[in-house]
């Protein structure tokens, strides 16, 4: 089910039309494309983002659980398949796509009911996160980040100027501190959905070859150990993750559907409200 809005039928379907219809006499291009894997009697809604690739990750997951499964890309992006990565031009953060995006996953959990799951590994954690902290009026039960990062910034400072990577980011975002700030994962979110009752699952590989391919953009004190540090301050109260020594996105593959259930793999870590960051968090 492709297409540049896929919604299940009825209610979201119809909303859906007088969205795309209202952008379309305004002239505006909708930023997310949306796919929709119904389930035949959903437990509820589970989402990801960044386009075909994570998609694909997470479709047998939602299939196992029996959630209907809805992914979020963004519309400039051209990767659609293998062979086609330097068409890539993922969202990162962008405010429109994630507003809009919003509003077509309230449309569709209104169809399906049960809980609502925002999962993504790499960057697709970095984009659900994103989407729950700007938006956290979706109220998710869940928000499950495997092997990515929760800091814009710092991501973008692992890189060169001159790697495909940071020329994307900086294509969409302008690359100003301030632009990437602002279409970085907000901490003041976290926390509301912390407060509101979801549960966010944190898991990140520290393995030697982690570091090596990304320079420990997802494995440093400033990729998700920090904000989580930060979180926990923020709280007043422990915030666990818990850590491996994997392949990068291995444990997502192999374990998503456990994680997702609450098994989850490798070492539980805590943070606390002093603001220290465990030893054994980093890489």
């Amino acid at each position: 089910m492709n297409g540049r809005l896929t919604f299940l039928s009825g209610t979201a379907a119809t909303l859906g039309a007088v969205a795309a219809a209202a952008l379309a006499v305004l002239g505006t291009p909708d930023p997310v494309i949306t796919t929709v894997y119904p389930a035949p009697h959903p437990r509820g809604l589970m989402a990801t983002s960044g386009g075909w690739v994570y998609c694909e990750q997470t479709v047998p997951i939602a299939r196992r659980l029996g959630y209907t499964l809805i992914c979020g890309r963004y519309y400039k992006d051209e990767y659609l398949g293998p062979g086609l990565r330097s068409r890539r031009h993922l969202d990162w953060g962008n405010p429109q796509y994630l507003t809009r995006f919003a509003a077509k996953i309230r449309a569709a959990h209104r169809q399906t009911g049960g809980d609502l799951i925002l999962v993504g590994v790499s960057y697709a954690g970095f984009g659900v996160a994103t989407l729950a902290s700007h938006h956290p009026e979706l109220r998710p039960a869940q928000l499950v980040v495997v092997d990515s990062y929760l800091d814009l910034p710092a991501r973008r400072s692992k890189l060169s100027p001159s790697h495909e990577t940071a020329r994307e980011i900086d294509l969409e975002t302008g690359g100003t501190p301030a632009a990437l700030r602002s279409r970085s994962v907000s901490v003041a979110g976290l926390a509301r959905l912390v407060r509101g009752g979801t549960r966010i699952t944190a898991i990140w590989s520290v393995s030697a070859e982690e570091r090596r391919s990304f320079g420990g953009a997802t494995c440093d004190r400033t990729a998700s150990a920090g904000i989580l540090s930060h979180l926990a301050r923020t709280l007043r109260r422990p915030i666990a993750a818990w850590i491996t020594r994997s392949e990068h996105g291995h444990d997502f593959r192999r374990s998503g559907t456990e994680i997702v259930r609450g098994h989850m793999p490798g070492t539980r870590v805590v943070f606390r409200a002093d603001g220290r960051i465990p030893r054994s968090s980093v890489c």
